[in-house]
């Protein structure tokens, strides 16, 4: 690997090594690089690598607990294995009608829905294990691109 770089100042190549730069004499700074570290989110709880992936999985478990309990307040006893449609509805899920109607988040926010407990296993299951990957390859920003996309795109 080489050990030389550009002195910001002048543009000369020095070391890695060097603070000041020898040919005009400029305070030099540590490297970009140098200066990143990639620490884990939350003291090591959250790896770096799949921080964005946690935090959909979290967005999602936290509003399948949250229409759970809505459900289950409106005398659903079986909401954790398949809830109503009227709880689903409430929290944004799609309907054509709606949607026409101008209600065009719903396209959004029924991505983050599902209607009972095997449906939002298999889905973070796959979540978990490709959503790394994709993020790996493709960088954050166009990873959710891609999964805020998909949920418009995918209007059934």
């Amino acid at each position: 690997m080489d050990s030389r770089r550009m002195c910001p100042h002048c543009r000369a190549f020095i070391t890695d090594k060097d603070r000041v730069c020898p040919y005009c004499h400029e305070h030099v700074g540590a490297r970009a690089i140098d200066r990143r570290s990639p620490a884990d989110a939350l003291g090591g709880l959250i790896p770096h690598e799949r921080f964005t992936t946690s935090m959909i999985l979290l967005l999602n478990v936290g509003l399948f607990i949250a229409t759970v309990v809505l459900s289950m307040k409106s005398d659903n006893t079986g909401a954790l294995m398949a809830l109503d449609s009227r709880t689903l509805y409430q929290f944004g899920a799609k309907y054509r009608a709606s949607i026409f109607a101008g209600e065009w988040w719903r396209l959004m926010t029924a991505g983050f829905l599902h209607g009972g407990l095997m449906h939002i296993a298999m889905n973070l299951y796959v979540l978990y294990d490709l959503g790394p990957q994709v993020e790996e390859i493709y960088g954050t920003n166009r990873y959710l691109v891609i999964y805020l996309l998909s949920l418009v795109v995918l209007f059934d």
